[in-house]
């Protein structure tokens, strides 16, 4: 990648390879949870695709600094995307928290906008990052492997929308495999350029 700012901590590649990692043990729990005996509760595939995805976020969040200069609006706007879904995010735990404190209050309207919320942003994140990158020649790699993840979604939304919604969400067993594989493409792909 060319006329690209270089940081010396790359935390960028960091981030997407801890999202690999966590997104890999989603799957692994997910399958375990699928074709074992017991009844692993949804929590221990929950907690890692949320450490994962939040992440991915951070790692978009941090490569702007790369990409700007590239399309400066499309670069701002993922940003942007990449910090409202941080916030949500932010927001959610909390919440989460409190509520496990103060009585179960996870489930009302405010939480389903906050995830909502959360989705819409890091969709928006991936897609206009991805853009800016395969703008560019020199980083359509980078740009190809932040597409994996628009794709896999939108597959899953596709199924969804046919099949109906449990079985768009089924999809996450083979999906988030892809995610792992993708999130580690990049971060190798931004730490090759920051070596080069």
């Amino acid at each position: 990648m060319q006329n690209v700012q270089h940081t010396p901590t790359s935390w960028d590649a960091r981030f997407f390879l801890i999202a690999g990692g966590f997104m890999l043990i989603n799957t692994l729990c997910l399958w375990a949870r699928h074709f074992s005996g017991y009844q692993l509760s949804i929590l221990w595939p929950a907690i890692p695709a949320i450490i994962g995805l939040a992440s991915s976020v951070l790692g978009l969040y941090k490569l702007h600094p790369r990409i700007v200069s590239r399309a400066p609006k499309l670069a701002k706007w993922g940003a942007g995307f990449a910090l409202a879904a941080l916030l949500a995010l932010s927001i959610g735990a909390c919440w989460v928290i409190a509520s496990a404190v103060l009585g179960d209050a996870t489930r009302g309207v405010g939480m389903q906008a906050l995830i909502g919320l959360f989705m819409v942003a890091m969709v928006g994140a991936f897609i206009c990052n991805a853009l800016v990158c395969l703008r560019d020649s020199a980083s359509r790699t980078l740009g190809t492997a932040l597409s994996v993840p628009v794709v896999c979604w939108s597959l899953m939304l596709l199924v969804g929308v046919i099949s109906g919604p449990e079985v768009g969400l089924s999809l996450d067993f083979y999906t988030n495999g892809l995610l792992a594989l993708a999130f580690v493409w990049a971060s190798r792909v931004i730490r090759s350029d920051t070596v080069a």
